[in-house]
């Protein structure tokens, strides 16, 4: 099968290709340097226990970067993958024999120092040589899984960035339904408290007092709901922000439920973290199929031995000093590394398929987040401007209508119970667009800082 390979484009290119000691030397001090930027972040971390009495979504996004386990992981597998290249641009280690032979016990080894008795004393040096680009190849695979691994942090910091941020959302929106509500319960407290006395004097039936409370009841529950729901987002952003034990400390600016959307200038999918990361495995994949191709241009193994057999009396057939020359050559009788190109062919196109893949995702999403705002964005609309101001009107009017005892406590009671829906409504559009434009918003940023 013949497989037509791009042309690498690696975002790691390094002037000298043959890996001089100064490129060594470079390489190691980054990766020193990724050490202690982890260690000094885990060092900040562990010395910062305590969080911010307001939660700002700057502060959130800093301390996420910093402190979060996941992207900690990411940076070292950047270091990692660093330690990979090192190793791909090596050369084979050569290989040093000594020996000694044709030592006779019958006739003795001679009289004198040691170089003059009679023992075949031996040392040869051997190194494989690589043919057919085998170094550069493997450096070049190297190079591409690196800048992979780069991008895989950038795509995990964007990702949970996104994901922060919607918490937070969640936060802010559960705060304000509970807001909402504790004022709706404690309406509700008055007037079962003043409706109480209306059934004791006769002036109200007691069925009527029971629907109240079954409305005060259900408002309490949507209230219970609203608190449990503060709480999970609390623990959420803890485990985030690398504050476990802290949750009860994570009170979020309420801000961030107003945020107005970026402008998508120059905005290019194809920058985007993942499928960046996608396209250099697969350059990384073309490069592993060359080099298994290239197993076919056969390594040889080039020898130098140096002898030292002293002639005597006792050993007339000593060489003296000698030096020969040897060159290993495997012989490809039994089979031509056809598993192996096969097995490369297969990985390339597997990479080739799943960066179309993350390519096509990458497209849905980024439609799908677009759509998002504009529905979330036309909800809050009608809600804020239609809904909310009816529900308003009909509200104020049936309890005066009620006061004046022209209404019944059931036009009272549904009225009420629209408003609160119509409210909570009007509030979860305000968190889903919030929600949808914080997405937005995120991805163009990192996008075209990438």
């Amino acid at each position: 099968m013949s497989i037509a390979l791009p042309e690498p484009q690696h975002a790691y290119q390094y002037a000298n290709t043959k890996l001089s000691n100064r490129f060594y030397t470079s390489l190691l001090g980054s990766c020193l340097l990724v050490l202690m930027s982890i260690s000094q972040a885990d060092a900040a971390c562990e010395n910062n226990a305590v969080p911010p009495p307001l939660l700002t979504k700057e502060v959130a996004l800093k301390r996420l970067l910093e402190c979060n386990l996941d992207i900690v992981d990411s940076r070292r597998g950047i270091f990692t993958n660093e330690a990979n290249l090192t190793i791909a641009g090596q050369k084979q280690n050569p290989n040093l024999t000594i020996g000694v032979s044709n030592i006779n016990p019958k006739l003795g080894v001679g009289a004198g120092p040691y170089f003059d008795k009679t023992i075949d004393n031996a040392i040869r040096y051997e190194q494989l040589i690589e043919r057919g680009n085998k170094r550069e190849l493997r450096t070049q695979s190297a190079q591409s899984q690196l800048a992979a691994a780069s991008q895989d942090l950038l795509d995990t910091e964007r990702q949970l960035s996104i994901g922060l941020l919607k918490t937070m959302v969640d936060s802010a929106a559960a705060n304000a339904r509970i807001q909402l509500l504790t004022q709706v319960v404690a309406l509700y407290d008055e007037t079962l408290k003043a409706n109480s006395i209306r059934t004791q004097k006769g002036d109200l039936p007691p069925i009527d007092e029971q629907r109240q409370k079954i409305d005060a009841t259900r408002a309490k529950i949507e209230l219970n709901q609203a608190q449990s729901d503060a709480r999970a987002a609390q623990i959420t952003l803890s485990k985030l922000l690398r504050w476990e034990g802290q949750a009860d400390a994570m009170n979020v600016d309420a801000s961030v439920l107003e945020t107005s959307a970026a402008e998508a200038g120059g905005f290019d999918l194809s920058n985007r973290a993942d499928i960046k990361a996608a396209t250099m495995r697969m350059e990384s994949a073309a490069s592993q199929l060359q080099l298994a191709q290239a197993q076919r241009k056969t390594d040889v193994t080039a020898g130098v031995q140096y002898d030292h057999w002293p002639t005597s009396s006792n050993n007339p057939t000593g060489t003296g000093d000698t030096i020969s020359f040897t060159l290993g050559i495997p012989l490809t009788l039994n089979h031509r590394y056809e598993g192996e190109i096969a097995r490369a062919e297969s990985d390339y196109e597997a990479a080739r398929e799943m960066q179309e893949h993350i390519t096509a995702n990458a497209e849905v999403e980024w439609n799908r987040i677009n759509a998002d705002v504009a529905s979330a964005s036309s909800n809050l609309q009608i809600l804020q401007n239609e809904q909310l101001p009816r529900a308003e009107e009909v509200a104020s009017t049936v309890e005066l209508g009620y006061k004046k005892g022209a209404l019944s406590l059931i036009e009272l009671l549904d009225a009420r119970r629209l408003l609160r829906q119509t409210k909570l409504d009007t509030l979860n559009a305000r968190a889903a667009l919030a929600r949808a434009v914080l997405t937005r918003n995120q991805s163009i940023l990192l996008n075209s800082a990438n």
